[in-house]
């Protein structure tokens, strides 16, 4: 643990407080900038979550010779001694200790690094939102005179892409470009981050390039649109949720929306919020004490210690069910047909933001 003074960013996500220390300049200013809409003061007392990030050469033979529990193609997860190690890809190895309450990252790939220490921040504050009575909704949230607008769309849908249009409208205010906040009285909650956009996406708008982070100092797609350049048009309260809109991708360049019958957004609204295997899910499963040789075996073979993770469980679903249906009581519900024409999709939407 670190003195409260040793913090060189702290963040308070909804109640929920981070510090960062570490002489890795690089990737803790990168992440002092992923969170700037939740940058606070670090106060006199601890957080509750610590990142400590320091930039060296790793020392593979520390941690000994142990075979990986869980491998992707962007990490390999290892267990050793009640901690999780985390190699990524060799650029960096990040260890999970003290109850999943701290992160220690090192190595010398300041991305991978930065990375780390995001999911692990997101991860934990999406464990306390849940225990205050919030719950995540995947879509791009919108603002307007008539209340909360979510755009529920497919992977690679195009949610960035009406973000970025919709920061260009007048009296519009963007909540979040992935995935804004529901509470019980069915209210949108702002949850902004950086966004990702492509370098040749004839709607990214004319930005200063202070604006624009370069991932590893390449010139490639994808980009970073720093939360600065839109500071002024994120919402700074809660709004009631009015539409949900579903999205769907047409084959044609037409694009349209049309009324729909509540129940069709139900089992959306199910995926989303509910079910979502979100980053944070992921890295319970993966910090848990006994593994994931561990969470299979208790598949096979339920017993007591089942009982605290599964009444948490309980409760996580039982408030994002909460949260939807008082959703599902109030909203109107659309359906938006995407065709090909980019600016024909935001004219087809605007009519649910004035």
């Amino acid at each position: 643990m670190v003195s409260a003074s040793r913090y060189r960013a702290h963040f308070d996500v909804y109640g929920l407080t981070a510090g960062v220390s570490g002489g890795w300049s690089e990737a803790i200013e990168a992440l002092d900038r992923d969170f700037g809409w939740f940058r606070a003061a670090a106060g006199d007392s601890r957080a509750t979550v610590e990142v400590e990030l320091e930039q060296r050469e790793l020392d593979w033979d520390a941690f000994g010779e142990t075979d990986a529990e869980y491998v992707t193609e962007q990490y390999a997860v290892y267990r050793l001694n009640g901690r999780t190690v985390v190699d990524h890809l060799e650029a960096a190895a990040s260890t999970v200790e003290g109850g999943g309450r701290r992160m220690v990252v090192e190595g010398v790939g300041a991305s991978a690094a930065r990375r780390a220490a995001f999911d692990f921040i997101l991860a934990r504050a999406c464990d306390h939102l849940d225990s205050v009575g919030l719950s995540r909704l995947f879509s791009l949230g919108l603002g307007g005179a008539q209340g909360g607008v979510a755009v529920l769309l497919p992977p690679g849908g195009g949610k960035t892409t009406l973000a970025l249009r919709a920061l260009q409208a007048d009296g519009v205010t963007l909540y979040s470009e992935g995935s804004p906040l529901l509470d019980r009285n069915g209210s949108l909650h702002p949850f902004p981050f950086p966004l990702w956009i492509r370098t040749n996406a004839r709607e990214t708008p004319d930005v200063p390039d202070e604006f624009l982070r370069r991932i590893d100092g390449r010139l490639t797609d994808p980009l970073l649109l720093e939360l600065d350049a839109f500071a002024d048009r994120i919402a700074a309260t809660p709004t009631a949720l009015r539409h949900v809109v579903l999205g769907s991708r047409s084959l044609g360049r037409r694009s349209w929306l049309e009324p729909a019958p509540r129940r069709d957004a139900a089992g959306p609204l199910l995926r989303q919020a509910v079910l979502g295997f979100s980053v944070g899910d992921a890295l319970r499963f993966l910090a848990r004490p006994g593994g994931a040789r561990d969470a299979a075996k208790e598949q096979r073979e339920p017993d007591e210690r089942q009982a605290p993770a599964a009444a948490t469980a309980s409760r996580r679903a039982a408030n994002r069910l909460l949260c939807c249906r008082a959703v599902l009581a109030q909203a109107r519900v659309w359906r938006l047909h995407l065709g090909h024409d980019r600016e024909g999709a935001w004219r087809a939407l605007e009519p649910l933001l004035r």
